[in-house]
Parts: C-alpha cells; structure tokens; sequence
C-alpha cells in the first residue's frame, strides 16, 4: 500500500476512535480519562492528516495562501477562533457547567493546536517543496 493511502486509512482509524472516546465521555462526563485520550486520538489524526495531502494538491495550495498570513494568525483564527471555540460549545453541551473557565481552557488549547498544526504544515510543506 502506498505511503499517502496508508496514512488516509490510519487518518481515518484515528478520527473514529476519538470520535468513540468522545462519545464515552459524553455518555459519562466524569470520566475525563476519554476525554483525554479522544483529544490524544484528535491529534494523531491531524497529524495522519497532514501526511496524507497529496504533494501537487489543493491542500498545499491553498497552505501557500495561508502560510503568507503568518502563523500567529493561523494560531489565533484557526486555532483559538475556530477549534477553540467549537470545542468550547461541544464540551459544553457535555459537561454544563464550568463555562468561563471551560471557553479559556478551549481556547487557549485551541491556539496550542493552531500553533502544533502550523509547525507540522510548514515542516511537511519544506519537504515536498525541496
């Protein structure tokens, strides 16, 4: 199997079992343990994600576009604006309590992810340009 199907079929894998994990969790909010570790699962799939564009792709057009804004923009708006605040309204619809703390946690978790993403993309994007 070649390296960019394995790696969408490992992307896959990864999206449904922290889409499991989270379903887990939401079933039983006090046990954070899945949520932890759908949250683990999420990244290894952003990770496999970002593996499996192919190298002549839209996706890496459309990085080029985004990559002139800079990564504390990236960060902000993709990271704490959009998967911050996403995650802020789904974890609140689970847990129902704990509000401001929960939207700083999300989005402060969601520019760390923007900031992660950025980096991987670029260090990924270096190499198939070269």
């Amino acid at each position: 199997m070649e390296k960019t199907k394995q790696n969408k079929l490992i992307y896959i894998m990864f999206s449904f079992t922290s889409l499991i994990n989270f379903l887990v969790f939401w079933l039983d909010p006090k046990s954070y343990m899945y949520l932890a570790i759908s949250l683990i699962f999420f990244m290894n799939a952003c990770v496999f994600f970002i593996n499996s564009r192919v190298p002549d792709g839209d996706y890496w057009r459309r990085w080029e576009t985004i990559r002139r804004k800079g990564k504390w923009f990236f960060s902000f708006v993709y990271g704490s604006l959009i998967t911050g605040l996403i995650f802020s309204v789904i974890l609140y619809g689970v847990i129902r309590d704990y509000l401001p703390l929960l939207m700083v946690c999300c989005i402060a978790g969601g520019w760390l992810w923007g900031y992660l993403m950025w980096v991987m993309n670029e260090k990924r994007y270096n190499v198939l340009r070269k």
